[in-house]
């Protein structure tokens, strides 16, 4: 069987202008499964982390203020210049604003593939103030679509938006509509119709979305609910990374609250708490108030 050739033209920033080890992470597990154009947005003095990341085709790591489409626009331009745009099946744009994959990111991309379209995702966005349209950090193009004209134009008319709505409207959500006008077909892995990859990413993740989104963890102790999916490892690069941006630390023992107790004569034998969060409802057992016994989270369910 023919290798499936794949290019992920990939969209970066760091507001201290460093490579973070989340990001080598991804751009490892990209390697694996083909080359890859890296642009940054921001100025990066050190690149001695990305000498291990093999496929690494390109770098450009300055600051042009014109985000992740810009970036986009810029790899394109590279792989198109130097005439390799053509020589793969798939091309892929992606960015840094998720953490993962936290499982098998290759087995989801060649069910994608297989599915007889052009274009492809993790998520489509279906909400009521935008058009349908597939979330850009992580947009497939197969070879046909990656060559069209319309393409080329599309990109090459990215520039500096004001706002972050201009930006979704201007170039995400177009983007999905002029695939659409030109005849194209769309499928993606998750149709996220309430957005869940912003409000409860445990649901994505069991949908088969390998990534969650960054702005979906509001406190460090939510990351930990990640555990299942990685390794202890990796949830530290997070952590680390979490910290680094400012995200608040929460102590487990100050978001419980006293749930139930079993008294006996008056005694209290087994006192539970509860703590909620978008990942779900944990619990805490103890004996006596003092020994801790269990400890369980009961993750939350959204019904269609």
């Amino acid at each position: 069987m023919k290798k499936t050739k794949r290019l992920f033209l990939f969209a970066g920033y760091d507001k201290d202008g460093i490579i973070d080890d989340t990001l080598v992470y991804y751009l490892t597990e990209l390697s694996k499964l083909g080359d890859i154009v890296l642009v940054m947005d921001c100025d990066v003095a050190d690149k001695t982390k990305l000498k291990g990341i093999n496929n690494l085709l390109h770098t450009e790591l300055a600051r042009h203020n014109e985000y992740d489409f810009g970036s986009y626009k810029r790899g394109y331009n590279w792989a198109r210049n130097n005439k390799i745009l053509n020589n793969y099946d798939w091309v892929y744009l992606v960015n840094d604003s998720v953490y993962g994959p936290f499982f098998d990111l290759g087995h989801v991309l060649c069910d994608l593939e297989s599915r007889g379209v052009d274009m492809t995702g993790m998520c489509s966005s279906e909400i009521n103030s935008f058009p349908v349209h597939i979330q850009s950090w992580f947009i497939g193009m197969s070879k046909k679509l990656a060559n069209a004209d319309f393409i080329n134009r599309f990109l090459q008319n990215v520039k500096h938006q004001e706002n972050k709505a201009l930006i979704v409207l201007k170039y995400e959500v177009r983007m999905t509509q002029l695939v659409k006008e030109y005849g194209y077909k769309i499928s993606v892995a998750s149709n996220d119709k309430g957005v869940m990859i912003y409000k409860n990413p445990n649901l994505v993740l069991n949908a088969g979305v390998p990534f969650v989104k960054k702005t979906a963890m509001t406190q460090i102790y939510d990351i930990e609910f990640l555990a299942p999916y990685t390794t202890e490892s990796f949830i530290q690069q997070i952590i680390s990374y979490a910290k680094r941006y400012g995200m608040p630390y929460i102590c487990r023992h100050s978001a419980y609250k006293e749930h139930f107790n079993f008294m006996l004569l008056g005694i209290p034998i087994f006192h539970v708490t509860v703590a909620d969060s978008h990942w779900g409802t944990s619990y805490k057992v103890y004996l006596f108030k003092k020994i801790p016994l269990i400890k369980f989270v009961r993750n939350k369910r959204v019904q269609d």
